[in-house]
């Protein structure tokens, strides 16, 4: 009897699908691949432009830098970052600006794996995305 592979922190890390889907309707993996790429390496600047905003108590500076992460977290498939920015922005809007604060670990060490797994998530996107066969409609 066979266990299934335990999967690699880079492979629970993006859900590839949304990678795939972004380059399918650009037609082109090439910008999904420079967007994922600028994605990884902004991870550390946004999580301390959350940071700042938390620990100045500032909401709007918080949940600009959250919303920001949020949504290239989505576009890339970094679905846990991606929730984890959406529990905190729910937080943040029903004045549990506190609870944000202490979620914050979870959220900066979600961005530190995907940020330590760049390199290998790049590898595969690339070599996901550009063996892919295209179809003409």
């Amino acid at each position: 009897m066979s266990e299934d592979p335990v999967p690699t922190p880079a492979a629970m890390t993006l859900e590839p699908c949304r990678l795939q889907a972004l380059a399918d309707e650009l037609g082109d993996s090439t910008p999904v691949l420079r967007f994922l790429s600028t994605y990884l390496s902004m991870l550390p600047d946004r999580i301390r432009s959350i940071a700042s905003g938390l620990c100045t108590h500032d909401v709007n500076a918080s949940m600009d830098a959250i919303l920001s992460l949020k949504i290239a977290s989505g576009m890339v498939g970094a679905l846990e970052t991606e929730g984890q920015c959406r529990a905190m922005e729910m937080m943040i809007r029903e004045d549990h600006f506190d609870s944000a604060v202490q979620a914050f670990t979870a959220l900066q060490n979600s961005t530190d794996r995907c940020f330590a797994a760049g390199p290998q998530l790049l590898g595969k996107a690339r070599e996901s995305l550009c063996s892919t066969p295209r179809t003409s409609f």
